[in-house]
C-alpha cells in the first residue's frame, strides 16, 4: 500500500508523540523534530510505503533521544489489561453456537487490534471497543479460512501489537485444536507498541503455538528486505498466513502473497480503509489467494 496525504499528518503526529514519550530534554526534542522533518522532506513521496517510512522515523528518533522503547510501560499495561479481560472473552466464545465459535474467536482478536496508541482520532480503549462484539465483520472471509484449516496445515501467524497478542492466543489455541502447526511471529526489536518476544512470553503464547519466532528486525509490518533467514524460511514455506493489523496490510500488499493469506484488522485510518474498500472503524477479515497484491 502506498502513502497518501493523510499519512503525512499521521507520521508527523506519531513522531512528535514518540519524541514526547522518549525524553523531557528540550534540546533533544528539538533535534529530534529537525531529524523528523528532514526524513519527511527526503522520503515522503507517492511511492513510499507508510509503515516502512514509520520504521525509519522510529529508528532516527531512537538514536536522537537515546530511548530504545518509549512504549515499554504502555505495552506492559496493555498485556495486563488484556489478560484480565481474557477469561470473559473465552466465556463469550464458549457461549456461541458451535458453528460460530471460530468466527467469534477471530472477531475478539480483531477487536483487540484497537490497542494502538497515538493514531490521530483513534480510541485505543479495549473495554469500549469490546462493547461492539456483536458488530461482526464488514468483510467476512472467516468461513473460507475455516475450510482450509485441516490437520497438519502449516500456519504463520503475524502478530501486531502488545495487549492484543493475548487475544491472538485464542486464535492460536483454536488452530492447535484443529491440528494446525502454527508458528507465531513477533517483532525482533521495538517499534511503536508492536509485540516482542517478551510480550509473547507475558501472555503465555509459547504454551499454545507450535513455535514462536521473531521477524529478525524492528521494522513495522513486514519488510522482507530486512527479515531474518529463519523468518523468511517459514514465510515462504507455510500453507496459510494470518496477518494481524494495519501495518501488515500496508507492507505485505506490496508483494505477491506466497500462499493464501488472511488479513485481519480494524480500519483505524482513512488510507487503509480506502485501499480495502471499507469505512472507518470496522472489522476486516479478508482472504487473498497466492500471488495476490494491491
Amino acid at each position: 500500500m502506498k502513502i497518501n496525504s493523510h499519512c503525512g499528518y499521521c507520521l508527523l503526529h506519531r513522531g512528535y508523540k514518540i519524541i514526547e514519550r522518549s525524553t523531557d530534554d528540550e534540546v533533544k526534542r528539538l533535534t529530534a523534530m529537525e531529524s523528523l522533518f528532514k526524513l519527511m522532506n527526503e522520503k515522503f513521496n507517492s511511492e513510499a510505503v507508510p509503515s516502512f517510512l514509520g520504521a525509519e522515523r522510529c529508528r532516527i528518533l531512537r538514536k536522537v533521544t537515546c530511548c530504545d522503547d518509549p512504549y515499554a510501560e504502555l505495552k506492559k499495561e496493555s498485556n495486563l489489561k488484556a489478560l484480565e479481560i481474557l477469561p470473559k472473552m473465552e466465556e463469550y466464545i464458549k457461549n456461541q453456537p458451535k458453528e460460530e465459535r471460530f468466527r467469534a474467536t477471530l472477531k475478539v482478536a480483531c477487536i483487540g487490534n484497537v490497542i494502538e496508541f497515538d493514531v490521530p482520532g483513534h480510541n485505543s480503549d479495549i473495554i469500549e471497543a469490546l462493547k461492539g462484539l456483536d458488530e461482526g465483520f464488514y468483510i467476512d472471509d472467516t468461513k473460507k479460512l475455516e475450510k482450509l484449516l485441516v490437520p497438519e496445515t502449516k500456519v504463520l501467524y503475524l502478530t501486531d501489537n502488545a495487549g492484543e497478542i493475548a487475544f491472538d492466543k485464542l486464535v492460536v489455541k483454536e488452530l492447535k485444536h484443529r491440528g494446525c502447526l502454527t508458528t507465531v511471529a513477533v517483532k525482533g526489536g521495538p517499534g511503536l507498541n508492536d509485540a516482542l518476544m517478551d510480550d509473547a512470553i507475558a501472555v503465555s503464547m509459547l504454551n499454545e503455538a507450535f513455535s514462536v519466532i521473531t521477524t529478525g528486525t524492528d521494522a513495522i509490518g513486514i519488510n522482507l528486505k530486512e527479515t531474518s533467514k529463519e523468518f523468511n524460511d517459514v514465510f515462504f514455506s507455510t500453507n496459510i498466513i494470518i496477518a494481524k493489523g494495519m501495518a501488515n496490510w500496508e507492507t505485505l500488499t506490496e508483494v505477491e502473497a506466497p500462499c493464501k493469506m488472511m488479513y485481519i484488522f480494524r480500519t483505524k485510518c482513512v488510507p487503509v480503509a480506502l485501499t480495502v474498500g471499507a469505512p472507518l472503524n470496522v472489522n476486516i477479515a479478508k482472504l487473498v489467494n497466492k500471488g495476490w497484491k494491491l
